[in-house]
């Protein structure tokens, strides 16, 4: 019940916690502010203090680096130029000397003026093989005749470290004869041990830094002894201090500790010393006294919060009791009833809005479910998923069938159908979706659908692709309109269309491309050849087609078998296309004959130099995988738009016959075309002229739509150019063969295309006219075949010409298309 009064929901809690908020806040800023003012005491204070104890520290070191100064030069007096060449005296006279060997625990050396040791002193058994003075060091004593305070030096293998102060000997006139210097060992008992003994408070450390060297040479931290500080530019702080900084600053050590450090310089020996104390410590008073100011302030908190809330609930119960006579009637189905108006304030009148909502609710309630149940039996009956749209395009509902259509094969939710829920706005998840035309009758789906919702059209129909990674769908969507009482929108219907797509497209693949070298068969190469020749045309352009036969071919595939014959063919097609551009089409028309189409042709040499090119890599060996060398070589005949032929049949002609040219000259060669002009007898040219009739276009024949009416003309075109090469199809079948393939090509896109117009359009006699170009094409194929295996040509060969002719193109234009031509009629 408690947990209940104190719910997140609840409007006194929010106010309660609101104002709560605004106290803490409150006291969050004094403590900060307070906390920030003592840290700032603390550090100046403490800081003091740390200076304090570094100058006691640096003037016990100065005095004893001075001390031990004035020794040697003391005992570098009495050094004579005598003694200083007679090495054992010398010796004796070291010996002697106590006061250097109570100040210098690691031994004293004395060099000539040249920098030659003369003899040296060790006061420890461990002595030591290094240098005991850097060079460059002593370098500065024997030449500016000052005394030096060497650098530290470390044996990091015997964990020993010394420096050396050095004084110059002088002769009587003051020449310096040499120097002295005294060693101490920095890793035994010495002067700096007692002045780096004690930390400084619980958790703070003294050290003595060669600035130089960035070495921790002394300190009371033990494990920091001979530690080298981070290299220039790794702390901004450590490089403050090894170039003279002196005071007090927060820090992080080089084991990532913050520090408050203080340091003060030791100028006499390019040293600098230092003081760290950790922030616990520094601030331990602050930390004494935070949790005691907390449990107040949690008190002080506490006390508000309960005052706050008792007076909100005193004041918003009214409300509270609306909110719960509602809840119940709206989720637990209870009856509603009339809440009492307690006091007209504001809370009183927003009780008697809630009466007159709940008289309103109750007369719809009851309308709204049964409309509600009967709208979704009705479109959850349909398989298709069906959504229904408003006047912008916002789904207000689907249907089962509509959901499970998001939801891919793997259960997770199809890309292409996001934002397609309830809520969601159809128009913008349609609108890369484009219908499958051309040009300026290209029609986005968004206008489709919005031209439906509109009223501008009474259908739209669409088809296609929503492909996912491991699968190729298709889909069909149906948009009609639909008109409410009070508002207007449209029903969407989409249907699964995969498997019909996926039969077209095998029965595509099978009919334009070769199955053994993946290569355009001898059907698509002729449709893409009338297509570049149409465009050159149009740019004034030149194209080339290679005719390409293979040489020694047969021999291997008789003696090899056919499985060596097969993938010597593919090996070929990949030479072949290794030899052309991507614009350029390769094509296998038939047996070991092949050919390449060169659109956007430059010169005649580049035609010349691309059949060349295939030529020689069709003479390289191929080697099969078993090892076996097979040698073939190629002929080539090369045939050039506008410069030998205007058309596809002089071309198809003149390539044949250029190849048959290289053939007949010894094989393994490329020939250019040289076309004749040979005039045709009378007897074939009456046969051409008279044999049959040629169509010839009307205005009359025109449906309306000019896309389509080019195409009717085209398709005229086409059966005239066959009419024209019957008489000589003995002597040049392969100009016959291309103009009947070129025809059966261009009927069938053109059957496509009028298919997915009159899909658009609603055309609603559209499957059985499908099947009638089904039909027609099929018998098409048939007579053509027969043609080919008939004993009597001549009437096969009329039956297929008047079948192509009367039927094929003149009737189905004339008669069938004449039942959509009212589609196209325009007004006015």
């Amino acid at each position: 019940m408690l947990f209940h009064r104190f719910s997140p929901q609840s409007l006194k809690t929010r106010i309660t916690l609101l104002t709560l908020l605004i106290v803490v806040f409150g006291f969050g800023i004094l403590g900060f502010y307070t906390k920030n003012l003592l840290r700032q005491e603390l550090l100046t204070y403490t800081g003091a203090q740390q200076r304090s104890a570094l100058r006691l520290l640096t003037s016990e070191v100065n005095h004893g680096l001075d001390n031990r100064i004035a020794a040697l030069q003391a005992a570098a007096l009495q050094i004579t130029p005598e003694l200083q060449k007679d090495a054992p005296a010398l010796q004796d006279f070291l010996r002697q000397q106590s006061l250097l060997a109570g100040l210098f625990n690691g031994g004293v050396v004395v060099w000539n003026a040249q920098g030659q040791l003369q003899t040296e002193l060790q006061y420890l058994a461990d002595a030591l093989a290094t240098p005991v003075l850097a060079q460059q060091d002593l370098t500065q004593v024997l030449a500016q005749g000052q005394p030096v305070i060497g650098q530290v030096q470390a044996d990091n293998e015997r964990k020993a470290a010394w420096f050396a102060m050095a004084v110059p000997v002088r002769g009587p006139t003051g020449t310096v004869l040499g120097a002295l210097a005294g060693v101490i060992r920095l890793d035994q008992p010495n002067f700096l041990t007692q002045l780096t003994a004690h930390r400084y408070g619980e958790s703070g450390n003294f050290f003595l830094v060669a600035a130089k060297q960035r070495l921790i040479f002394a300190t009371s931290n033990q494990t920091r002894v001979l530690e080298v500080l981070p290299p220039l530019g790794a702390s901004l702080c450590t490089d403050s201090f090894v170039q003279g900084h002196e005071g007090t600053t927060l820090s992080v050590d080089p084991k990532g500790v913050e520090v408050l450090v203080s340091t003060q310089q030791i100028p006499l020996a390019h040293w600098y010393a230092s003081v760290t104390l950790t922030p616990e410590e520094t601030f331990a008073l602050i930390d004494a006294v935070k949790w005691r100011a907390r449990l107040v302030a949690l008190a002080l908190g506490l006390m508000c919060l309960g005052l706050i809330w008792f007076m909100l609930r005193r004041q918003l119960a009214p409300m509270t009791s609306a909110v719960q006579t509602l809840d119940g009637f709206v989720r637990q189905n209870q009856a509603p009833q009339a809440l009492s108006v307690e006091r007209n304030d504001e809370v009183g009148q927003l009780v008697a809005g809630f009466n007159r909502l709940l008289e309103r609710l109750v007369q719809q309630q009851n309308v709204l479910r049964q409309r509600e149940l009967f709208n979704q039996a009705v479109i959850n009956s349909v398989s298709a998923g069906i959504a229904v749209l408003d006047q912008d395009g916002v789904i207000l509902e689907v249907n089962e069938a509509w959901r499970l259509q998001e939801v891919n094969g793997t259960g997770t939710v199809d890309p292409s159908r996001q934002g397609t829920d309830v809520g969601g706005n159809f128009l913008l998840a349609s609108a890369a979706l484009v219908v499958n035309q051309a040009g300026a009758d290209a029609l986005r789906a968004q206008d489709g659908i919005r031209a439906v919702l509109d009223g501008r059209s009474p259908r739209f129909y669409l088809e296609y692709a929503s492909h996912l990674p491991q699968q190729e769908r298709w889909y069909s969507m149906n948009v009609t309109p639909f008109v409410d009482a009070d508002r207007r929108g449209a029903v969407v219907s989409l249907e699964n269309i995969s498997l019909r797509m996926q039969m077209q497209n095998q029965v595509r693949e099978m009919a334009f491309y070769d199955p053994l070298t993946k290569l355009p068969n001898r059907r698509l190469a002729l449709e893409r050849l009338s297509q570049q020749l149409v465009r050159a045309r149009r740019v004034q352009g030149r194209l080339a087609l290679l005719f390409i036969d293979l040489d020694k071919f047969k021999p291997i595939n008789d003696e090899l078998g056919h499985a060596v014959g097969d993938w010597l063919l593919q090996a070929v097609a990949e030479r072949i296309l290794g030899c052309v551009r991507a614009s350029d089409t390769a094509a296998r028309i038939g047996g070991d004959e092949f050919v390449v189409l060169l659109p956007d042709l430059q010169s005649t040499e580049a035609a010349i130099s691309v059949a060349e090119k295939i030529r020689r890599a069709l003479a390289q060996e191929f080697v099969t995988e078993q090892g076996v060398a097979l040698k073939i070589s190629s002929s080539i005949g090369v045939a050039l738009y506008p410069d030998h032929g205007a058309n596809e049949q002089d071309l198809l002609r003149l390539g044949d016959e250029a190849m048959y040219f290289a053939k007949k000259q010894g094989r393994n060669a490329v020939h250019l075309c040289k076309p004749l002009l040979v005039m045709p007898g009378p007897d074939a040219e009456a046969t051409a002229a008279h044999a049959y009739v040629h169509l010839r276009w009307k205005d009359a024949f025109n449906t309306g739509n000019a896309e389509l009416d080019s195409e009717h003309q085209a398709l005229f075109v086409h059966a005239n150019t066959l009419l024209d090469t019957v008489a000589l199809r003995h002597q040049q079948p392969l100009v016959f063969e291309a103009a009947y393939d070129a025809l059966l090509a261009h009927t069938a896109a053109h059957f496509a295309h009028e298919e997915a117009l009159l899909r658009t359009l609603g055309f609603a006699d559209l499957n059985h006219h499908a099947q009638q170009h089904g039909q027609l094409l099929m018998r098409a194929r048939t007579l053509y075949q027969e043609l080919q295996q008939a004993p009597d040509e001549t009437l096969a060969e009329g039956k297929l010409i008047r079948f192509l002719v009367s039927e094929l193109v003149a009737g189905h234009l004339l008669k069938s298309d004449r039942e959509f031509s009212g589609l196209f009629a325009k007004p006015g």
